[in-house]
């Protein structure tokens, strides 16, 4: 039965703020590590069978194109529902219930800070609406750093170089300068995962400091949990902002909530390492 916080209805109207489009285009792509990749060719065919009818094959990397096609019509409500509804239904998983199931979950996980869930009528998916709620670790308040980098860092004097990033990007943050805040973020996630990741090396291929290999790298060893890492590649895409043509071509820019996001990952991230490193703290 449908509570009396959420209505239910076929004219459902659907905004996605920035941050959830940047995690939809993950979850329509899939990566090594999620449930459910896509080819480019089967993106194309996933937004065709989503009725988004002029979608072509997809040019250069499939996060930024999809990302690209989402942001083309994200102010049509229509066809961003379309694609949600498609995220969820069981003819995108044929003999592969459980890849629906999880999907759907991390969709709604998602979806609930917007004031949306997917449910089930008669074996179809639809769209309701409902209170927002605030359940996901980087949309809540600032996290606060319980562990110190000279904890979770090998080297004191690094430590003390992310330390001062740290307080950079604050320093950012609170004077109304996002774009930095975010790069330097970026930098402090790269520098500590790189330094656990080598502290932690016993075998095999040495870690290098490429941050989508260190964030995946954290996930399967498990020294994050899955919302962390979701966020972390949004973060590490946003980092990119480095470079100024990269920006001005994107026409994007941060907001507060970006930074409060991109903090809240790298304080998270920062606190979990510290078990990591010291286990026998327990």
């Amino acid at each position: 039965m449908t509570s009396t916080t959420e209505r239910s209805s076929d004219d459902v109207t659907v905004e996605l703020d920035e941050n959830v489009l940047d995690r939809l285009a993950f979850l329509i792509c899939g990566d090594d590590s999620s449930r459910h990749y896509r080819t480019a060719s089967e993106i194309t065919r996933f937004f065709n069978a989503a009725g988004w009818r002029r979608v072509k094959e997809l040019d250069g990397g499939r996060y930024r194109a999809v990302l690209e096609t989402l942001r083309s019509r994200r102010r049509d409500s229509d066809a961003l529902k379309a694609v949600l509804l498609r995220l969820a239904d069981p003819r995108e998983y044929l003999d592969d219930d459980e890849t629906r199931a999880a999907v759907t979950q991390e969709l709604n996980e998602l979806l609930a800070v917007e004031g949306y869930q997917v449910i089930y009528k008669s074996g179809r998916p639809v769209l309701i609406a409902q209170t927002p709620t605030m359940n996901r670790p980087a949309m809540q308040a600032p996290v606060q750093l319980t562990a110190s980098l000279a904890d979770v860092v090998s080297d004191a004097d690094f430590g003390e170089q992310l330390k001062a990033r740290l307080d950079e990007a604050q320093a950012c943050w609170d004077n109304g300068a996002p774009t930095a805040a975010i790069i330097m973020l970026g930098s402090i996630l790269e520098g500590v995962l790189y330094d656990v990741a080598l502290s932690q090396h016993t075998g095999g291929p040495v870690p290098t400091d490429h941050l989508q290999s260190l964030i995946n790298l954290a996930q399967t060893k498990g020294w994050l949990p899955k919302d962390v890492v979701d966020y972390a590649h949004v973060l590490r895409n946003h980092r990119n902002l480095v470079h100024p043509k990269k920006q001005f071509t994107e026409g994007y820019s941060p907001k507060d909530s970006t930074v409060r996001i991109a903090w809240n990952i790298v304080v998270a991230t920062i606190n979990d390492l510290a078990a990591v490193k010291s286990p026998a703290s327990d």
